[in-house]
């Protein structure tokens, strides 16, 4: 499938949000923010526009994935059946047409039985290409009026593939989120937005792996010297019984 598009409207060149990522713990991608769960209770929050449209944007990472999560609240009947969400990625911070070369999409077949697809594009002189090999997730979900749609991208974990953007750590890339109504790229987009988003340094969550193997070691010595002096501490007792029958 190739999709012709101008991916992104007139206005929307310069960045609305620069957004500092957290860690947090794995979410469940299926287009339910699980709060029983306290699944994203660490990501960065945010209320923000895409163009005039309200949306909770939700940015958070793991030491293997960043987790983007964009919530919509809309009256039912404003509620398409074919709605989606796009996330389209520059390969770096710059938010000039050409380095937004990696699309994935969650699109909706039938948005009151929560059928969607999920779909990963690399972009080319702003055609779209269906990637060879798909990288990342993403899952939709309409409760009540609110649909929630839920992405993971790969970090560090491409393999050299050209159809993605890489993402690494501590990487600063600028992401153009993109709401439409059908399946049909650009004229079925109908709102969108740049944010930056940097990614947070791995060695700073990271426990060293040298200091984890010392403090294990550390825990193994601790626990065989507490062992041996338990072991001494019973040999004296019993020799104190033998001594205390010899006096006697």
């Amino acid at each position: 499938m190739i999709l012709f598009s101008l991916f992104f409207s007139s206005n929307g060149y310069c960045a609305t949000e620069e957004i500092n990522s957290k860690f947090g713990e794995t979410p469940v991608i299926d287009g339910e923010i699980d709060l029983s769960s306290k699944e994203w209770s660490k990501a960065v929050k945010i209320t923000t526009k895409l163009d005039d449209l309200d949306i909770n944007l939700w940015v958070m990472q793991d030491y293997s994935n960043l987790y983007i999560s964009v919530q919509i609240d809309l009256e039912l009947a404003y509620h398409n059946a074919t709605e989606f969400v796009g996330i389209i990625i520059s390969n770096s911070s710059s938010e000039a047409k050409e380095e937004f070369i990696d699309a994935k999409i969650v699109q909706f077949s039938n948005i009151l039985e929560d059928a969607f697809n999920f779909f990963d594009y690399y972009i080319n002189n702003s055609i779209f290409f269906n990637d060879t090999v798909y990288n990342g997730d993403g899952a939709a979900k309409l409760e009540g009026l609110t649909s929630t749609y839920e992405f993971s991208l790969p970090i560090n974990n491409l393999n050299g593939n050209e159809e993605d953007v890489e993402l690494n750590f501590e990487g600063s890339y600028a992401f153009n989120i993109t709401y439409g109504d059908r399946p049909i790229y650009p004229s079925g987009v109908k709102k969108s937005g740049i944010f930056l988003i940097n990614i947070k340094e791995l060695s700073t969550s990271t426990p060293s792996i040298l200091k984890l193997i010392l403090y294990i070691i550390s825990i193994i010595i601790f626990s065989v010297l507490g062992a041996f002096l338990g072991f001494y501490m019973y040999k004296i007792f019993r020799l104190k019984k033998k001594i205390e029958k010899f006096k006697r």
